[in-house]
C-alpha cells in the first residue's frame, strides 16, 4: 500500500492488521468492481456513482452503485420524443458461484424494456375496415419483443441463488441476493418510472428506456433442468424475470414482469457495444419514427382486421380524416353482418 508524501504517522494500519488483509476486504467489497464499470461507460455515458433512489415500501433513501445515461438523438432536431438509454446497476463480487436456475421457455414480456416519460404505455390503433380498436404496449408497437436484443437475447432464468459455505461443503441459497441484488434492482426501476414522470402540460418527452443490470465478479452457472437429469453450464449473460401481481382493473395488467440482465465482468464490454447499443439504436429510430403515436397513444393501423398486432409496423398518426371516416366505418361493418344472416 502506498504512502502520500502528506500522510502522517498517526494515518497507518494498527497492530494485529496487514495491507494484504485490508486489501483484501476492499476488493470483497465491491467497490473496486463498480469503480471499473464506471470508468468503462464513462467513455460513452453520462454516470452517476451511488444514484439513490426512494423505497416505496420504506420510504427511506437507498442506492445503486451505479446509473449511467446515453442519449440517442439529435438535438438540433426537433421532434417530441427524445429517446434515452438508462442503465440501472449493481456490482457484486465473490469467490463463489451464482447459480440460475433456467425457465422452461423464453418468458413473453410485453412491456420490456421498462419505459419511463411518457403519459402512458401503451397504443391504441384505429383502422378502416372495421369498428373495433387494437390496443397493445409501446414496446409491442415498435416491435420490440421480436428484436434480436430480446427474442434472440439471453437465456431467462426465475431464479438466482448463491454458493455458500456449509463446513466442507456447499450449499445454494437465495435469500439473500433477492435482498442484496433482486429487490434493490426492481424497485430501483419503479422509483425511476415515477421520477420520470412528465407533467400533464408535456409536450416534449424524454422516452427512457430503461434496464436493470447486474455486474457479477464470480462464476455464473446456469442449471438446465429435464425429466431424467441437470445440466450446468458457464454462461456469462442471463436474463433473471422476476413476476408481481398488481391491483388492476383490466385483468391483462395484473401481473408485472421486471427483468434484470446479468452479466459477467469480462462480458460486460461486449455486452454493452454489440447487444446494448444496437437495440437502443434500432429502438430509438423507431420510436423517432413514431413520436406522434407514441406520445398521444393512438395511431391509425390500415386494414388492420384480421392481421396481427405485428400491423402496426405500419402505423401512422391519427389524423381528423380517420376520424371522421369512423362513421363509414361502422355503418359498412353493419351492413357486412346484415348481409351475411341474409
Amino acid at each position: 500500500m502506498r504512502t502520500a508524501d502528506r500522510n502522517p504517522p498517526g494515518n497507518a494500519i494498527g497492530a494485529g492488521l496487514t495491507d494484504a488483509l485490508v486489501e483484501d476486504a476492499v476488493r470483497r467489497s465491491g467497490f473496486p468492481l463498480q469503480t471499473l464499470i464506471a470508468q468503462t461507460l464513462k467513455r460513452t455515458f453520462h454516470v452517476r456513482e451511488e444514484w439513490s433512489f426512494i423505497d416505496a415500501d420504506t420510504k427511506e433513501l437507498r442506492t445503486l452503485d451505479i446509473q449511467a445515461e446515453r442519449r440517442f438523438y439529435d438535438p438540433t432536431l426537433s421532434s417530441r420524443i427524445r429517446p434515452t438509454l438508462d442503465l440501472l446497476i449493481e456490482c457484486k463480487q465473490s469467490d463463489l458461484h451464482y447459480v440460475f436456475f433456467l425457465a422452461s421457455d423464453q418468458i413473453w414480456m410485453p412491456k420490456f424494456p421498462t419505459l419511463a416519460g411518457l403519459f402512458g404505455d401503451t397504443i391504441t390503433a384505429m383502422t378502416n375496415d372495421n369498428p373495433s380498436t387494437w390496443t397493445c404496449s409501446v414496446q409491442e408497437a415498435l416491435g420490440i419483443p421480436q428484436d434480436p436484443f430480446v427474442k434472440g437475447g439471453p437465456k431467462h432464468c426465475m431464479s438466482l441463488s448463491k454458493c455458500m459455505r456449509k463446513g466442507k461443503e456447499l450449499e445454494v441459497s437465495g435469500a439473500e441476493i433477492f435482498n442484496g441484488l433482486v429487490l434493490p434492482l426492481v424497485k430501483a426501476m419503479k422509483h425511476f418510472q415515477n421520477q420520470e414522470a412528465p407533467p400533464s402540460t408535456a409536450y416534449y418527452h424524454d422516452m427512457h428506456l430503461v434496464l436493470a443490470v447486474a455486474v457479477i465478479d464470480a462464476p455464473m452457472i446456469a442449471v438446465e433442468v429435464t425429466d431424467t437429469t441437470q445440466n450446468l453450464i458457464y454462461d456469462p449473460w442471463l436474463r433473471l424475470v422476476r413476476s408481481e401481481a398488481v391491483e388492476a382493473s383490466n385483468w391483462t395488467d395484473r401481473s408485472q414482469f421486471f427483468a434484470i440482465d446479468v452479466v459477467h465482468k469480462d462480458f460486460f464490454e461486449r455486452y454493452i457495444s454489440e447487444f446494448v447499443v444496437p437495440f437502443a439504436e434500432r429502438t430509438s429510430k423507431k420510436a423517432l419514427d413514431h413520436a406522434i403515436e407514441i406520445v398521444s397513444g393512438k395511431a391509425f393501423v390500415p386494414n388492420m382486421s384480421g392481421r396481427s398486432l405485428d400491423a402496426f409496423s405500419e402505423m401512422t398518426p391519427l389524423t381528423a380524416r380517420e376520424w371522421g371516416r369512423r362513421p363509414i366505418t361502422i355503418v359498412q361493418h353493419l351492413l357486412r353482418l346484415i348481409s351475411r344472416q341474409t
